[in-house]
């Protein structure tokens, strides 16, 4: 029975349900129906698009982030963006439509998704069958979703079961309550009291937090991502925020300025880097950081798992009852099954053997149950897993994928088979030479092969780009399962296909701490490259490292072992790890590549800084005159490396208008001992860029 949207609007308002509507057709008949929609309902019709006028590009959905809206629209006609499809969800009230625009859903599946140029890291833009079919799969089995499709009547009928729903008054629940007491009752004490509120959407958590705001009775500082996202912070506290940007904080923090607050509320937790955390909450004396366990925004149980457990004093809130819509919301429903975004419920170890598999892209695609298990598996191991990930396990090209099975009474066949442990990697490399040493030469990075290239654009191979590979993307194993090798189990497993393969080595890009370098190590992988600075993401310095298989890259792994023990006499920011350095510092032949690199192409920097420091102490070679290389009578890499002084300082003591006229002046200066040195060299590396291929 056809009913009309406003009637089906009026009975959401009275469920405190949002639903589905997917809108499925050609460009001008959608945009049609669009228009007559949003004339039949007001709101505030916010719209997630690329083409659309007066639209919000999907890739800045993240400024919704704590921000309520009436109807919303989401274009997926080029591209489906699933982190602001989810994000644009998550800010819908209680009688809302979010309507979903796509290509005639007989095409959908082949059609060109823009959105896979994020994930897919070699091939471009691609059509997603996979994801789009899994969707698809998803709108089927939900009678609750509204579907118009071009040439077909509209099914739009009223839900069956609707209960009367009690819109909030404003006073807390008992949920928040108990959270709010707890909060308040902290009295001043010598230890520091970290709080966290991790729950789904529409829990009332920016609530809570500003409540907490309200009701205390010295000052609380409020952080976030974006200032737009606390608004409804704001408006819980009844007051003006102290706001402050993660990095502007620490900055001040650090300078020593006083902390006259006595809580610090950070909002959207898992979307600021850990390091950045960890730093900040060490200068309050009270802490609340609220987070969603939802993966766009990190996944809950990861984020307490990987960064809460290791802060001391920290006490977990659940909020679990919604507030910005009724329990049993179809629209949630329906988004947490279409990207999974519902973390498993934990199991209890049970004894069984464990038997490992390779199991492939379609094997997963193809079986929803088998999805869920290994997805689920990921976002409990990784709060940074979002559904980006998802997008790229299923369709991205070249994934290769092995799980670990706990095989038992309770787990008798495939369909009820419990994943304990999952490897997915991604094959790199096998690119052509011209454009390895254009890489290397710093002209060209394409997409993707994130560890070969890195290898030749930061170190000294750019063989490595054209060895066959395969990089380990994401490595889980179950809590309760963990330090029975099963991870090394895994490792091997792939090890011994890729022999069986013929590839060169596996390789690990990770976040350098002591416990992840030890269990890469254990695994057989050796470090080849340490990243110069720490990442933003992680708070680390990024380290990579290889398994080498063949014979070729054994000799690449060998040298490379060499290289990086004589770069690290250089490093005194990583003496935590206990790392070899070699005190053996004279120029070899892949220094003399690196200052060829560094003067006459876009090696940077950071790359070549070891070997021009060692071209810097050595007193045996022919000098160039010092009018060619100097401003005035100093040396600009001299006065940056002996004397530890910075650019601008170097700058206003030489005369030279920035940075950029700085790396000029030390390019040419290097490029003067090239001159004199290694012309030989020069001229075989000129020769790299010339090859040409039938």
């Amino acid at each position: 029975m056809y009913s009309s949207l406003p009637d089906i609007c009026a009975q959401l308002r009275q469920c405190g349900f949002r639903r589905l509507l997917v809108l499925s057709g050609e460009n001008t008949w959608i945009e049609q129906q669009l228009t007559q929609i949003k004339a039949q309902l007001s709101g505030d019709w916010l719209t997630l698009s690329s083409h659309l006028s007066a639209a919000m590009l999907p890739e800045k959905a993240h400024l919704l982030l704590g921000r309520e809206y009436t109807h919303a629209i989401f274009d997926a006609r080029s591209g489906f963006h699933s982190e602001a499809f989810a994000i644009l969800a998550g800010t819908l009230k209680a009688g809302s439509l979010l309507v979903v625009c796509t290509p005639p859903q007989e095409i959908w599946p082949q059609s060109e998704d823009a959105d896979s140029v994020r994930w897919n890291e070699q091939l471009g833009i691609i059509s997603t069958p996979n994801f789009i079919h899994h969707i698809q799969r998803i709108i089927k089995a939900s009678p609750q979703t509204l579907i118009y499709q071009q040439g077909q009547e509209p099914q739009f009928a009223l839900l069956t079961d609707c209960p009367t729903w009690q819109s909030p008054t404003g006073q807390p629940t008992q949920q928040q309550q108990f959270a709010l007491n707890q909060m308040l009752s902290t009295t001043q004490s010598v230890e520091q009291k970290i709080w966290g509120i991790i729950a789904a959407r529409g829990r009332g958590k920016s609530t809570v937090a500003g409540m907490l705001i309200q009701q205390w009775q010295g000052e609380c500082w409020c952080c976030a991502p974006a200032k737009v996202a606390t608004q409804v912070l704001e408006q819980y506290a009844g007051k003006s925020l102290t706001f402050w940007a993660p990095d502007t904080l620490l900055q001040y923090c650090q300078r020593g300025e006083q902390v006259s607050a006595d809580w610090l509320i950070i909002d959207e937790a898992a979307t600021i880097p850990t390091y950045i955390l960890r730093q900040i909450i060490t200068y309050f004396p009270r802490v609340l950081m609220t987070t969603t366990v939802d993966g766009y925004e990190g996944t809950g149980r990861g984020f307490i798992n990987k960064f809460c457990v290791t802060l001391n004093h920290f006490t977990a809130l659940t909020l679990n009852e919604p507030i910005r819509f009724a329990r049993n919301d179809p629209l949630e429903n329906w988004l947490n099954q279409a990207l999974l975004l519902s973390e498993p419920p934990q199991q209890l170890p049970v004894d069984g053997n464990i038997q490992l598999e390779i199991i492939s892209q379609s094997q997963l695609a193809n079986n929803a149950e088998r999805l869920s298990r290994f997805y689920g598996l990921l976002t409990s191991a990784h709060y940074r897993t979002s559904p980006l990930d998802l997008r790229r396990l299923l369709d991205a090209q070249n994934q290769y994928f092995s799980v670990a099975c706990l095989m038992g009474d309770h787990y008798v066949s495939h369909q009820s088979e419990r994943y304990v442990g999952a490897l997915w990697m991604i094959s790199e490399g096998k690119l052509d030479e011209a454009l390895s040493w254009q890489i290397w030469a710093g002209l060209r990075r394409p997409r993707g092969n994130l560890v070969a290239q890195s290898l030749a654009a930061h170190s000294y191979f750019p063989s490595a780009a054209q060895m066959s590979s395969r990089r380990v993307m994401r490595i889980a194993v179950e809590s309760a399962y963990r330090r029975k090798k099963i991870g090394f189990q895994l490792i091997e497993l792939q090890k011994k296909q890729a022999q069986q393969q013929g590839l060169d080595y596996l390789s690990v890009s990770f976040g350098l701490t002591p416990e992840l370098l030890a269990f890469w190590q254990a695994a057989g992988f050796g470090l080849v490259r340490i990243g110069s600075h720490k990442e933003a993401s992680s708070g680390c310095f990024s380290a990579m490292a290889i398994m080498p298989i063949s014979v070729e890259a054994q000799k690449l792994y060998s040298r490379a072992d060499y290289l990086l023990q004589r770069d690290l006499f250089w490093r005194n920011d990583l003496n935590e790890f206990n790392l070899k350095s070699s005190q053996e510092q004279s120029l070899t032949t892949e220094d003399w590549m690196e200052l060829i690199g560094f003067s006459q192409y876009s090696r940077p920097m950071a790359a070549s800084s070891a070997a021009i420091q060692r071209l810097l102490m050595q007193d045996n070679l022919i000098k160039p005159p010092s009018a060619e290389h100097q401003c005035g009578s100093q040396s600009v890499l001299a006065l940056y490396f002996r004397d530890g002084l910075s650019i601008a300082e170097i700058c206003t003591q030489v005369g030279l208008a920035g940075q950029k006229q700085w790396i000029k002046q030390a390019r040419l200066e290097v490029g003067l001992y090239i001159r004199y040195q290694q012309l030989e060299l020069t001229a075989m590396i000129e020769q790299k860029f010339t090859i040409s291929y039938p």
